[in-house]
């Protein structure tokens, strides 16, 4: 599953280092680690279900629909944990809450919303205007 070595393997020094005002951002973020960790584990077996069982073409094909989905819903949650990990890094490293890009500060609300962002809300949306064909 999710096998690189992260700031959660030093958690009671995590804790200890990480300032007041980003505690709860702290919290936030373990809570949501543990959860789509449990979730990918849980689809991953779901998925292997699905492979393990023998009926005729049309369950064969709903199996494959549900396999392709449940697999689909491990990546997307490898993504977010992907974020997460790198947003404790950043807790650790005491860049946590400014922009990767500009530098300046992302505001607190932002954060409070999505605890993993690495980017200010206009450098995002100019980010993502980039990727458009």
């Amino acid at each position: 599953m999710h096998s690189t070595v992260s700031p959660v393997d030093h958690l009671a020094e995590l804790r200890a280092t990480v300032p007041a005002k980003w505690l709860w951002h702290l919290e936030t973020l373990l809570r949501l680690r543990e959860r789509l960790d449990g979730q990918a584990h849980g689809h991953l077996a779901d998925a292997g279900d699905t492979r393990k069982t023998d009926h005729d073409f049309a369950d064969r094909a709903s199996d494959e629909s549900e396999f392709e989905a449940l697999i689909s819903a491990v990546r997307s949650e490898e993504g977010v944990l992907t974020e997460i990990d790198a947003a404790l890094d950043r807790l650790q490293r005491g860049t946590y809450g400014i922009c990767e890009v500009s530098l300046l500060p992302i505001p607190y609300a932002r954060l409070r919303a999505l605890p993993w962002t690495r980017h200010r809300r206009e450098v995002a949306a100019q980010l993502e205007a980039d990727r458009l064909p």
